[in-house]
């Protein structure tokens, strides 16, 4: 007799592997919510920063600038404000945005590492899932007293969905993390530009 089952059934009969695959996900999302957040408010483009320090620097009035950068508050006024602080205060402006700009790509990439572990393991969780829906399948044919597709087709229902779990998270997370890895790649160069382009204008 075919026994019915719904795949919400499945995926709780599927033991700690499927929950775990869950779970993984749900950090997944939750560090992509966060770091996206986090990045919008972080990360202004190089030509609105400027344009909006401009005046305060061809008058060369460090002190509005710097309040000027406070009030921006993004990734690269943060760098600018170092350089301006260690200007007014007889310091090495190109090495403090430089230690500055450090400093903030650390912090934007706070997390990330996580993700790319989840994305390495969660295909081996998958699998790990998928060998023990086997496992019952073989375990339910030899417990039957016929054979038959129906006697294994729930175990084997629940090896393939922890397969397509484990490659589903494991694809999500190197995704979100190879678009933040570029991300980060484009405001390094960023503040390379924005240092340089600074020094020129104060450090001396």
């Amino acid at each position: 007799m075919t026994q019915d089952f719904t795949l919400f059934q499945v995926m709780l009969k599927g033991g700690w592997t499927i929950g775990l695959l869950v779970l993984m996900s749900v950090v997944v999302f939750a560090i992509l919510w966060e770091r996206w957040s986090y990045f919008r408010v972080n990360f202004k483009k190089r030509e609105e920063v400027l344009s909006g320090l401009e005046p305060f620097l061809n008058r060369k009035n460090f002190q509005e600038c710097a309040e000027a950068c406070d009030r921006n508050g993004s990734f690269l006024a943060r760098v600018i404000r170092a350089g301006l602080t260690a200007k007014v205060e007889k310091g090495n402006v190109l090495e403090a945005m430089e230690r500055e700009a450090k400093i903030q790509l650390l912090r934007m990439e706070n997390r990330l590492p996580l993700l790319a572990t989840l994305g390495s393991i969660a295909p081996f969780v998958g699998l790990f899932g998928t060998v023990l829906g086997i496992i019952r399948a073989f375990r339910d044919l030899a417990l039957a007293n016929a054979g038959g597709a129906a006697v294994v087709s729930q175990g084997i229902a629940e090896a393939l969905i922890a397969t397509a779990s484990g490659l589903f998270v494991a694809i999500t997370a190197v995704f979100i993390y190879n678009l933040f890895q570029a991300k980060l790649n484009a405001m390094a160069q960023e503040a390379e530009i924005v240092i340089s382009e600074i020094n020129e204008r104060i450090g001396s």
